[in-house]
């Protein structure tokens, strides 16, 4: 495994954090605590373009920005207490969520990397779920009511839809960067 990060990667990996700052903003709050946001479309837009390493890279640099105190996760919020908050799981599920669509990424294949993008999408809900019951002290019934329902149908559609963007986006990548080289 290569060590040092080259310039081009850095500057993908900071402009990736930033996108999800950008994205965690686009937001509707709901009465359960846990707005919809497009952050889900921004992870597998970012694991799937950047690949495991990369990608994973970028959302630990999202996260401990906002544990700081940054205002970057949705609604201008920040802080460690929103990671061990209600929302927090899902934030700290946004990683694993990169490693397994990111780790799917590099087969290239399109049917393997839209079952990792489900995948990885069903591993962020457990892990927000679980949060959200915990930190709440709600049944689980009343976590996945809060937590889970009312989003599950728009990011099933959003993820399929960032899975197609995110291929056309890294292949036109992968022609530029081998232009470049050959250049």
């Amino acid at each position: 495994m290569q060590g040092k990060l080259s310039i081009r990667e850095l500057t993908l990996v900071g402009m990736s954090a930033a996108l999800m700052a950008v994205f965690s903003q686009i937001a509707i709050p709901l009465p359960v605590g846990v707005p919809i946001t497009l952050q889900v479309f921004a992870v597998v837009v970012i694991a799937i373009v950047l690949e495991q390493k990369l990608a994973t890279l970028a959302m630990l640099i999202y996260t401990l920005v906002g544990s700081i105190g940054i205002p970057i996760f949705a609604n201008l919020s920040g802080g460690v207490r929103v990671i061990v908050g209600p929302t927090g799981g899902y934030i700290i599920g946004f990683i694993v969520m990169t490693l397994v669509i990111g780790f799917i990424s590099k087969t290239n294949n399109k049917w393997k990397i839209f079952i990792g993008v489900y995948i990885g999408l069903a591993i962020d809900y457990v892990i927000g779920v679980t949060q959200l019951a915990l930190v709440a002290k709600l049944p689980l019934s009343k976590a996945l009511i809060g937590g889970f329902y009312p989003f599950i149908i728009k990011d099933l559609i959003i993820v399929g839809l960032a899975a197609m963007i995110a291929l056309k986006i890294k292949k036109g990548l992968r022609k530029e960067l081998l232009k470049n080289a050959v250049s």
